[in-house]
């Protein structure tokens, strides 16, 4: 192989590993500390269903804001602080305690808002009188909504329950 070839290829392997996409393939992730990206995620994903509550006759704007808080959400497990379940990675008690708290926490307010949030819709929909489909379409958003809570709300806890390591 040429000298060019050679040098050529070095450059695109360093590219490819400046992406951090080949150290996502090997489980390399460097766990970060998200605490603004859930929180931008969660305001997207409430403000898209107060949307839909305040006006049930044009609940797809409100859905926009509801999908992008969910992808928003589906990236921080990816690269939040809790790692993940299962696998060989090195994962000690610290870790573990972590990932429970989290995800007791997360479930605590998925549960708190589902029950506030039927009865808010429930409430809503007797005083509006609001016909059949807009009910089902609100039903909707509360449900795609609790599945950003699910996503976003453990990451938050875990990151703003423990500390940053400081960069060497």
């Amino acid at each position: 192989m040429s000298r060019f070839n050679q040098r050529l290829f070095s450059r695109l392997d360093a590219a490819a590993d400046r992406t951090g996409i080949p150290a996502l393939a090997r489980t390399e992730v460097r766990r970060r500390h998200l605490r603004w990206i859930p929180i931008l995620a969660l305001a997207l994903a409430l403000g898209g269903w107060a949307w839909g509550l305040a006006r049930p006759d044009g609940t797809y704007p409100g859905y926009a804001l509801i999908s992008a808080g969910f992808v928003l959400g589906t990236l921080l497990p990816i690269f939040g602080p809790i790692k993940p379940w299962g696998g060989p990675r090195l994962v000690d008690e610290f870790d573990r305690q972590l990932r429970q708290r989290a995800f007791l926490a997360g479930f605590a307010t998925v549960s708190f808002t589902t029950f506030i949030g039927i009865w808010l819709m429930l409430g809503l929909t007797l005083l509006d009188h609001w016909s059949r489909e807009a009910l089902i379409a609100q039903l909707a958003n509360f449900t795609y909504m609790l599945f950003v809570l699910y996503l976003t709300v453990p990451t938050l806890h875990a990151s703003w329950a423990t500390r940053p390591v400081e960069e060497d």
